[in-house]
């Protein structure tokens, strides 16, 4: 178990009803660098319909990265044009 993934230095980053979104937005942290994982995406596999009943899908991540979490989840953010990969001809 990662160090950080005590309960008590976990956050929720966000909530989702939708196993697909809550899957994106896993996926987007992990690329960001951010450790995160899914709370409950296995009942959502088994019951989709249950979601309204178990509260949503928690992304949880370590406390000390909920900000940066909650910065890249948000949306677009600007960039400076450094490090951007020009587009593919």
């Amino acid at each position: 178990m990662h160090p950080d993934w005590e309960p008590d230095r976990l956050a929720t980053a966000a909530i989702f009803y939708s196993l697909h979104e809550a899957d994106v937005a896993k996926g987007l942290l992990d690329s960001c660098g951010v450790d995160c994982f899914l709370v409950d995406e296995h009942m959502h596999r088994v019951h989709p319909l249950a979601g309204d009943v178990l509260g949503g899908i928690r992304l949880q991540v370590a406390a000390k990265d909920l900000q940066l979490a909650k910065q890249v989840l948000q949306g677009p953010f600007e960039s400076d044009g450094k490090g951007v990969p020009g587009p593919i001809e």
